[in-house]
């Protein structure tokens, strides 16, 4: 089933890593995906463990996702873009209502979803701390924060 000559690749599809989805291509030049439990015991991940290894999985799967989230980023921000949810503004720090609206921005309309995904887009776009972490977790509570108080909670957590 799995030989050096149609092995593509092997990545694991859940974050529990109970499955794992290997890519083979055949002689005509078609990819087909085939998912397997991870268990060691199974024949078929027998078969898979001569044509790579279980780090090699792991660094895969990690590289993947990265990409994926690459990809997911700037399709939402493009989206993002497109729709009028961000705006190019220049802030000049010395006009006399620059703080209060940073303050007006992070405490009105705590559940508003434009402006928390507008704020959840620019935290990926433009805190480099952010934008090249590995911390998963951190990406996700940013992801997943339900108001601006989570967000800024969970923005402050990565980057300290």
């Amino acid at each position: 089933m799995f030989n050096k000559d149609n092995f593509i690749e092997a990545t694991f599809i859940d974050t529990e890593r109970k499955n794992i989805e290997v890519l083979t291509k055949s002689d005509d030049g078609i990819i087909t995906p085939t998912i397997i439990p991870f268990n060691e015991e199974n024949q078929i991940f027998k078969e898979l463990m001569k044509v790579t290894t279980l780090d090699k999985m792991h660094e895969d799967t990690h590289n993947k996702k990265k990409v994926e989230g690459e990809a997911f980023k700037q399709i939402a921000l493009k989206f993002a873009k497109e729709s009028g949810l961000i705006a190019t503004l220049a802030v000049e720090e010395n006009r006399e209502d620059y703080f209060s609206s940073i303050l007006d921005g992070i405490t009105k309309k705590q559940t508003d979803e434009d402006h928390l995904f507008a704020f959840k887009i620019a935290a990926f776009e433009n805190l480099e701390q952010i934008k090249e972490s590995d911390d998963i977790e951190g990406k996700k509570k940013i992801r997943q924060a339900k108001n601006k108080i989570e967000l800024f909670r969970a923005i402050f957590n990565m980057i300290e």
